[in-house]
């Protein structure tokens, strides 16, 4: 009946980010990135973990540096379940993934009326990194019958010491 915490590390791509992740010895959870050109071992490395999450690249009202194979909001239900499939085929162990900006995303109904549908269908829920106050997925996942979970506190969206050791606290 204790409280719980669960601190997401998003945008994990590399073997030097997960060894800095690992050597702070606490209970963090690691979500990956899709491999790309750039990073092509993620699915590897996070096959070597226990447990993961995959961050998933989603639509942004406004983003210049856009991952390969960003889910769009007006992608079929086609793409999108082929892509939650080949997502689980890469990380079969991922039960979890949150959104990978997604502002414009997670705010079309229908778009995440279709990722819910096909996440679901490949056994896997979602965590909304809550990108925007315009988020749909509450209302989605209540439709689904599902639990909603969303990022509550934001650590890093400065990147100065003081202020993430007060977002932990306020966590």
């Amino acid at each position: 009946n204790k409280p719980k915490l669960a601190i997401i590390i998003d945008d994990v791509s590399t073997a030097s980010q997960v060894r800095a992740i690992k050597s702070l010895h606490i209970p963090l959870t690691m979500s990956f990135l899709p491999p790309r050109p750039a990073r092509p071992n993620s699915a590897k490395l996070a096959s070597h973990e226990s447990f993961y999450m995959v961050h998933l690249p989603m639509e942004a009202q406004n983003f210049s540096a856009e991952e390969p194979n960003t889910l769009r909001v007006n992608d079929s239900q086609q793409v999108i379940s082929t892509r939650i499939k080949k997502l689980k085929e890469l990380f079969p162990k991922v039960k979890f993934i949150n959104n990978h900006t997604g502002s414009k995303y997670t705010s079309n109904e229908i778009a995440m009326n279709r990722l819910i549908f096909a996440c679901k269908a490949n056994n896997i829920s979602f965590i909304d990194s809550r990108t925007t106050a315009k988020t749909k997925a509450p209302k989605v996942m209540k439709n689904f019958g599902l639990n909603y979970v969303a990022r509550d506190v934001f650590l890093d969206h400065h990147m100065d010491k003081p202020y993430i050791i007060t977002q932990i606290k306020k966590a």
